[in-house]
């Protein structure tokens, strides 16, 4: 009995004891609960600020929505997906995902539709065989409903088209339209025993035809594992016998097959990007010319690389030949969904739209997008405000009323030219396109040359009044369509102005006055034409003598400043004795002077020698300079090569710099051969025949230098190669160029604490996970060494912005690296700036670095002249630069003390023996 109590009192403090234990655990899974809703909550806030600063975060989104997943919030779930997608086309995972969420909820007719929409936008993003498979499988559902069964088939011929020529995953549709088929046919079999009536008969007849068609229909079509398809059409007939119209065209398709499986091959062993391997699929399939396996192949690639705006310019293109108005439209809206900042891409869209005669407000209101989208280049922006004034000007009909479209022209072209010049200056339209097209129209459709010359005025006053091409431009407009007396005029002005290319400008007046004008004026032509070269060929021979003295003074420089280096007085060829007027330099002078004396002494060379100072002064340092002078002179004609700069060529010639000195004339003409043709090349040399690490890059024609001009900073051997244009920089004084943009480029990475050893390669694999790069420009020495530093574009500002979350604090080896969004400060105003602004400050008074606007050593202000000598002279002591008076300034002032000095020694002046009593007091 006691036993038994023992036992029932221990299991019941069991039972206690388990259910103390299920509720901490109970409490303790609330507490974990509440925990990860709070941090989900704290993640969510905490990402939807981000995208509200910036909507282009592109991982931002992802990780918002799978925040919300978590916590289970549909309705912010579903806000946050279309948010996304409103700026993103959505991958294939994240569809599938939100089409799993929705399909369960869809209880009524409403729902439904908005599902189907949903599909809809779902399918149209990317071509997908997982999308498709989940939309019948979704219409299989809907099988209970009216015309269910027309709906189902309906939804498989639809994946057909889309997917069904897909040759590594397209079967997979086909065999679901198979099953789902065969699946009918077995609903269709009588009962064992049953009396199959004459409606059965023919309802299964039917079906085994439609079966039977889709297996003629997938055996045509060259997809993966065709001969299995080939079996298991024979195991359902069951006769291995097949008719000969199927074995043809399952030949055929098998034919095709084998010729592409080397592709597919490759496709599935290239690790991402394939792009190189698509496009050798996408050549083989235009050969072949089949429209429909062509865009299969397009849709496979831009699923892939959906961010390469060339491969949806391709695609576009080859769209635009089928001529099928909705197909066009919609690609493009997909091209531009997934590469907005492609000018080209809007360009294009435009005149496709304009082939199809779209109406004038559609439009506008495409032209307003494009520009809207916020590109990086003015050239962007200069194409789209070009291809719709194109389209404006198309749309007048002069032979009709014409008011309001000429109008509308007039307006855009204007509104194009200011919204050019303001935003980036000259630079934006550097030809001048738009207004000389402007001016074009005005003369030649609207006989308004008025209105014409009034355009060229301003272009001449924007900054292109030294080009001669335009000036010739503007001459054979007024030549067609004005009149002699402004030709004349138009010449003679850019006679006075032209400074790039004046020779195009003298021939073309002098070949005017020659045909149109008298004898007296064609006199008159030639001789201010000879007049006005003169002049120039004065200016540009004073270019040439100014640049050979400022380099023969720096030939002369260098070795007094490395005898400067090492303590030493340079030679000079004259008494080293004399002092300087300043005190310091000659008591310096003194010192090396007695130093030498003494060494020589010790030599024994005053004796048999002559005069010291011919020692002292370095005559024999002189004399062997003077003698290396001489044979450099004489060796230049072997070794050297005088280069002499033509001012004539300047427009067809690049200035190269930084080159090493081992590169020859041969590589240089490797390096800008794909340019154009080169006609010369002036490497300058020293006397030994070595390069000094510049020349000139002489081409056929000017359109060579803009491509030249490009390879600016490329690596040539080891170092940045600079090249710029070859220009007289005493006549032309524009105000430099810097290549790179001075302000926040929110699509460019500033990388610093890089390794001194990391590649470019290298870079661009660490950087290339986040996004399409567009150019990595490693920052380096002169000579080539690297600082550490990088730049990194992207295409767009997603991509950059997620590198920098990404990226930011790696490490690379040892080296911990920043990587932040390009933004440059503001470069340093100079101290008179400073001072009048609003932000000046007091000057510094005492310690610290003092503010000035120029660099250098300041004068000692200490007195080099002995106390003795002073007190004896009375001469003063130097006084401070703050209580000089400006008769201390005068240029006399030095003079005066002179004179004071010497009166001071009854008027005579005193020897270095008068100055040796007087410091020994004698």
């Amino acid at each position: 009995m006691a036993d038994s109590t023992d036992f029932e009192m221990e299991t019941t403090e069991n039972i206690d004891e388990k259910m103390d234990n299920d509720e901490d655990l109970s409490s303790s899974d609330d507490s974990e609960n509440d925990e990860n809703d709070k941090e989900n909550e704290m993640k969510y806030s905490m990402l939807s600020k981000k995208i509200s600063q910036n909507p282009y975060l592109y991982d931002a989104h992802k990780d918002r929505i799978a925040v919300l997943r978590r916590m289970g919030d549909l309705h912010k779930l579903r806000d946050a997906r279309e948010e996304m997608s409103k700026y993103f086309p959505l991958t294939e995972e994240l569809w599938l995902d939100w089409l799993k969420d929705e399909i369960p909820l869809a209880s009524d007719d409403e729902d439904r539709k908005k599902l189907e929409k949903l599909f809809e936008r779902a399918l149209c993003d990317y071509q997908s065989v997982p999308l498709w498979l989940e939309f019948v499988q979704y219409s299989i559902g809907r099988m209970g409903e009216e015309d269910g069964l027309t709906t189902i088939r309906a939804a498989f011929e639809q994946a057909l088209v889309a997917v069904g020529l897909h040759a590594s995953q397209g079967v997979n549709i086909w065999e679901a339209y198979r099953e789902f088929e065969n699946a009918i046919s077995a609903g269709l079999m009588p009962q064992p025993g049953a009396v199959v009536t004459k409606e059965q008969e023919e309802a299964f007849t039917v079906q085994n035809q439609r079966v039977a068609s889709l297996f003629k229909r997938q055996l045509a079509v060259p997809l993966l594992g065709m001969d299995l398809t080939l079996q298991e059409y024979k195991d359902w007939r069951g006769e291995e016998t097949v008719s000969n119209d199927i074995m043809d065209g399952y030949n055929k398709a098998q034919k095709i097959m084998e010729q592409i499986q080397a592709l597919e091959d490759r496709l599935s062993a290239t690790s991402p990007p394939k792009l190189e391997v698509y496009q050798e699929y996408i050549q083989f399939e235009l050969k072949a010319d089949d429209p429909a396996r062509v865009q299969c192949v397009y849709e496979r690639a831009l699923k892939d690389h959906c961010l390469v705006p060339e491969l949806w310019l391709q695609y576009t293109n080859y769209v635009n030949k089928l001529k099928v108005k909705k197909q066009i439209k919609e690609t493009y809206e997909r091209a531009l969904r997934n590469c907005p900042w492609a000018s080209q891409l809007w360009a294009n869209y435009l005149l496709a739209l304009e082939r199809q005669n779209t109406d004038f407000k559609q439009m506008k209101e495409l032209a307003d997008r494009s520009l809207s989208v916020g590109f990086t280049d003015a050239a962007d922006y200069l194409l789209i405000w070009c291809q719709y004034c194109d389209y404006l000007k198309r749309r007048i009909d002069w032979d009709k009323d014409h008011e309001e479209p000429l109008e509308t022209f007039q307006l855009t072209i204007e509104r194009a030219a200011d919204f050019m010049f303001e935003n980036y200056g000259k630079d934006g339209d550097p030809e001048a396109t738009l207004q000389q097209y402007w001016a074009h129209i005005e003369a030649s459709n609207c006989k308004n040359m008025e209105k014409a010359r009034e355009i060229w005025n301003t272009i001449m006053q924007g900054g292109h009044g030294a080009e001669a091409a335009l000036w010739l431009q503007y001459y054979r407009l007024e030549r067609m369509f004005g009149d002699t007396k402004h030709c004349r005029r138009i010449l003679q002005k850019a006679l006075n102005s032209v400074t790039d290319w004046p020779e195009s400008i003298t021939h073309a007046y002098i070949t005017f006055e020659r045909e149109e004008g008298d004898l007296e004026q064609y006199d008159t032509a030639v001789a201010k034409c000879e007049a006005q070269m003169e002049r120039i060929n004065e200016r540009r021979a004073k270019a040439v003598e100014k640049e050979q003295v400022i380099q023969d003074a720096k030939k002369k420089e260098k070795p007094d400043k490395k005898a400067l280096k090492k303590g030493k007085q340079p030679a000079t060829g004259g008494n080293d004795s004399q002092p300087q007027e300043g005190g310091g330099k000659g008591i310096v002078d003194n010192k090396h002077k007695r130093k030498l004396e003494n060494q020589s002494q010790e030599r024994g060379i005053f004796a048999d020698h002559g005069p010291k100072s011919t020692i002292i002064s370095g005559e024999p340092k002189a004399k062997k300079a003077k003698e290396e002078d001489v044979q450099a002179t004489e060796d230049a004609g072997v070794h050297g090569e005088s280069v002499q700069h033509d001012p004539s060529k300047d427009n067809i010639t690049v200035f190269v710099s930084n080159l090493d000195f081992s590169l020859g004339e041969d590589r240089l003409r490797e390096v800008f051969g794909k340019c154009g043709q080169i006609s010369n090349i002036r490497l300058v040399k020293n006397y030994k025949g070595r390069s000094k690490g510049f020349g000139y890059v002489e081409f056929t024609e000017s359109n060579a230098v803009l491509k030249a001009l490009k390879l600016d900073r490329e690596f040539v051997d080891g170092r940045p190669m600079f090249v710029s244009r070859c220009e007289d920089r005493s006549v032309v004084k524009s105000a430099p160029q810097f290549k790179y943009a001075n302000k926040m480029e929110k699509n460019k990475l500033f990388i610093k604490g890089l390794p001194f050893t990391i590649t470019r390669d290298a870079l661009e694999t660490i950087f290339k996970e986040h996004g399409n790069i567009k150019d990595i420009r490693m920052v380096t020495y002169r000579n080539g060494s690297p600082k550490g530093i990088a730049f990194v574009e992207y295409e767009n500002e997603a991509s950059a912005s997620q590198a920098v979350m990404k990226t930011n604090g790696l490490q690379i080896r040892e080296h911990i690296i920043s990587v932040d969004i390009s933004n440059p400060p503001e470069r340093k105003t100079p101290l008179s700036t400073r001072l009048d602004g609003p932000s000046a400050r007091l000057p510094n008074l005492g310690s610290g670095k003092r503010d000035t606007d120029t660099r250098g050593k300041a004068r000692t202000q200490v007195s080099l002249v002995p106390r003795a000598v002073r007190q004896a002279t009375g001469a003063a002591a130097p006084k401070s630069s703050s209580s000089l008076s400006l008769a201390d300034k005068a240029p006399s002032a030095a003079g005066d003390a002179r004179s004071t000095s010497s009166s001071s020694n009854g008027g005579a002046a005193m020897s270095n023996d008068d100055f040796r009593k007087m410091l020994l007091k004698k």
